[in-house]
């Protein structure tokens, strides 16, 4: 026999397993093609369906493309501070005053009153980073007619531009705050002391005081800035020729007179500050103006001067600040009536053992004619719960001659006790 029998065996085996997996195969291959054919058939399905609601999807794609468009725009519009602002502040006053019993007019010397004093919109623009707007609406005791004592007035409304990148050198023109004082530029209701703004700062420094003109400013990295600002000067009226404070022109005239500032002598303020030390501020100013009654018929006044300065320190929970001021008014007029010297300043302390509660001193001495030395004390507490609100009491002792500048019809030593409330945003 040719082949034995396990070798024709394992043949007989080997062939049917050949067989087998080639049959395998044929199957495999015959289920491949036919899943090749049907995905074919789906990716053209897929296909169609696309082609039809392309528009349709191109539509949705590009609104939710402006939309994060639009969104990133808005981000960067917000972080940049473009656009519209808007802010303001007021604040709410009771004063309780108690004079000697009777002035020398022989009327009683008690004073109660509620006061809502003001009520301020700030409103802003931003035409680019490099221009702005800034303006400040103010009301005063509520209501403004003949028959109330409120006033509504633009204390600001002035374009600022930076005449370079860094903002260290701008540019205002328009109605601007005088750069003077501690309290005049900066004088929401939460920062600072005492439910009265600081009486120098009210009247040789005739807080608040802004003008129309134009102010270059620049800073430097060491902390050192300077302002100048050509401006209207101020008007004093033959009746009260020397009164700093009602010389104010607020860039407009007295009724019937055209509603225009008299700019016959413009005024020149300038400013220099150091704030380069932490916790520290220095700052002295000046104007001059040519004559204080804009060469009037009468020509009661001429030239004015004033000098100030002010410095701050804090440290920790404490802070100092004192100021000090002059005004030198020439002419024979001005030496006549004891008024060509008019000079004052302030001390005050406070301290904050708390966040949310701080304590004040201040005593102010100032004279506006030889011989009338006022002087004035405060004391009181500040509580703020958030902020920028803020809810006030403090005392006050006043001579004869600082009650006369309270505007509280008092010629007599005084004593007030004050409580008031004012927020800012």
């Amino acid at each position: 026999m040719l082949f034995k029998k396990p070798f024709l065996k394992t043949t007989l085996k080997a062939s049917v397993a050949a067989i087998a997996l080639s049959a395998t195969q044929m199957a495999f291959a015959k289920t491949d093609k036919e899943r090749i054919q049907a995905l074919e058939e789906k990716v053209e399905a897929l296909m169609q369906m696309l082609e039809q609601q392309a528009p349709q999807k191109a539509k949705q794609i590009q609104a939710a493309e402006s939309k994060a468009s639009q969104s990133s725009a808005d981000s960067s519009h917000s972080s940049s501070g473009y656009g519209v602002h808007l802010g303001g502040y007021g604040e709410l006053k009771a004063n309780f005053i108690n004079g000697n019993d009777e002035d020398i007019n022989g009327e009683s010397n008690e004073v109660r009153g509620l006061n809502f004093h003001r009520l301020v919109v700030f409103m802003g623009y931003d035409f680019s980073p490099k221009a702005r707007f800034v303006s400040e609406l103010e009301i005063e005791h509520v209501v403004a007619s003949a028959s109330k004592a409120g006033v509504v007035e633009i204390e600001q409304a002035y374009l600022e531009f930076d005449l370079v990148d860094d903002k260290s050198q701008q540019l205002r023109t328009g109605i601007i705050l005088m750069p003077v004082g501690v309290v005049n530029e900066v004088h929401e209701p939460a920062t600072f002391y005492g439910v009265e703004r600081p009486i120098i700062e009210t009247t040789l420094l005739p807080s608040t005081w802004w003008a129309g003109g134009v102010m270059y400013s620049q800073r430097f990295d060491s902390g050192i800035s300077y302002d100048l600002f050509l401006s209207e000067g101020l008007k004093t009226s033959s009746s009260d020729p020397f009164n700093i404070k009602a010389g104010k022109q607020k860039t407009t005239s007295s009724a019937g007179q055209g509603g225009k500032a008299d700019i016959t002598n413009l005024a020149t303020t300038g400013r220099i500050k150091y704030t380069g030390t932490a916790g520290l501020e220095l700052s002295a100013y000046a104007q001059y103006q040519p004559d204080l009654d804009q060469g009037a018929s009468g020509d009661w006044a001429d030239s004015a001067t004033m000098l100030g300065g002010h410095a701050i320190y804090q440290m920790g929970d404490w802070k100092a600040t004192a100021l000090y001021t002059r005004w030198d008014l020439e002419g024979d007029a001005a030496e006549i009536l004891e008024q060509d010297v008019q000079q004052g300043g302030y001390v005050e302390l406070s301290y904050k053992p708390y966040e949310k509660v701080g304590l004040f001193a201040r005593h102010s001495e100032w004279s506006k004619k030889e011989g009338e030395d006022a002087n004035q004390t405060d004391f009181g507490v500040n509580y703020w719960p958030y902020p920028e609100i803020v809810f006030k009491a403090d005392f006050q002792v006043m001579n004869e001659y600082a009650t006369r500048d309270t505007d509280r019809n008092i010629l007599t030593e005084a004593k007030a006790f004050n409580l008031g409330m004012g927020y800012h945003f």
